[in-house]
């Protein structure tokens, strides 16, 4: 147990976004067991002030429940104070035996549904700044485990892609044995820092509007692999199989490999989905003139909207190429979309993270 930080001190984290290369729903709870393999700025504020209002953290639809499950997992907020309302009177006593007051301030630069893991990155920002306010230990590790516990509190469900693509740095790959419990396996693949710096040029990043997926996708997912029909079956298993020729290209700095790949887990990840997923109406048009410039692209996360990722084939400026895309759409009489506009599509960049997440601990306020 290490020292609380001083009552009137912040302590900052940041993380990164996720992008997934390959290998997604293989990491869904209870497919993984069975396959052994690898916030909007503009909501306003929300302030509790009684055991009461926190009781709500397993409805992800509640304002401010990703914030009190993680007060609630990190045992700053005790569990028994949320079932029964007897270990602590008020608020201010719940706080005040933690050390003190609490006052949490979350920022992401990404839009909704960005496809990005977003919450699931923001929950191991916030349990390293709870841990390390309190004085509690904590490694990567251990946050990777309980960012899962915390979206099973909240009845999200999900995997834990995402939130080692937000805590380790550069690019990864996770895997598990086949045994109860889980032990994740996850390790940073090695390459040359001049493959990053050709890697960081040829990612293309484009908004395509908010995701369109029913609230049901990961059930559906899941009662369709519960089915075992085998072409589902057969499905996961070319995602795993994926998963490590990525890997493969990546050590070998083989982007057009890498280009095919993603474009086969898109294609995956549609039919796996294919009942709840809607593409963006701009999506067809915008691929019609891509095409001719990338070795490959996928739509990030779950693959209903959001950020599409682009590989541009080797030797093309990746300036030239959005501008050529732009005015060809433009002809065409049409830039964005019912969610999106022309300069939210195109106004992003994105490079390999050389760090991961980083927790400070800054001066006294």
């Amino acid at each position: 147990m290490g020292a609380k930080v001083p009552l009137g001190t912040f302590v900052y984290a940041s993380a990164p976004a996720r992008i997934d290369l390959a290998g997604g729903w293989t990491d869904t709870i209870p497919i993984t067991l069975i396959l052994s393999l690898s916030y909007d700025p503009n909501i306003p504020s929300q302030h509790f002030h009684s055991i009461e209002q926190i009781r709500d953290h397993a409805d992800p639809m509640v304002p401010g429940a990703l914030l009190k499950a993680c007060l609630v997992a990190s045992g700053i907020l005790g569990i028994t104070a949320m079932r029964h309302d007897g270990e602590y009177k008020t608020m201010a006593e719940a706080l005040k035996h933690s050390g003190g007051g609490l006052e949490l301030e979350i920022r992401s630069t990404l839009p909704v549904g960005s496809g990005m893991g977003t919450s699931s990155i923001l929950i191991a920002a916030i349990l390293a700044v709870l841990k390390t306010l309190m004085g509690k230990p904590y490694t990567n590790h251990d946050l990777l485990y309980e960012t899962l516990d915390v979206e099973q509190m909240m009845n999200t469900g999900g995997g834990w892609q995402d939130q080692v693509g937000g805590i380790l740095p550069g690019f990864k790959v996770s895997t598990c044995e086949l045994d109860l419990p889980i032990q994740l396996k996850t390790n940073v693949i090695e390459v040359p820092d001049e493959f990053i710096s050709t890697f960081d040029s040829r990612l293309l990043l484009i908004y395509t509007g908010k995701t369109r997926l029913a609230k049901n996708l990961l059930q559906t997912v899941l009662m369709n692999w519960a089915g075992q029909e085998p072409v589902v079956v057969d499905t996961m298993h070319r995602l795993v199989g994926d998963a490590t020729q990525c890997e493969d290209a990546l050590r070998q700095g083989d982007l057009a490999t890498v280009g095919k790949v993603l474009s086969r887990y898109f294609a995956d990840k549609r039919y796996l989905s294919e009942t709840t997923l809607f593409h963006p109406p701009v999506l067809a048009q915008l691929l019609s003139h891509l095409d001719l410039y990338i070795e490959g692209f996928s739509l990030a996360g779950a693959g209903g909207g959001g950020f599409l990722v682009a590989i541009l084939k080797p030797d093309l400026e990746k300036d030239q190429v959005v501008r050529k895309v732009k005015e060809a759409m433009a002809l065409e009489g049409c830039i964005g979309g019912e969610e999106v506009d022309g300069d939210s599509m195109w106004n992003w960049s994105a490079r390999v993270d050389r760090q991961g997440l980083v927790v400070q601990v800054g001066t006294p306020c």
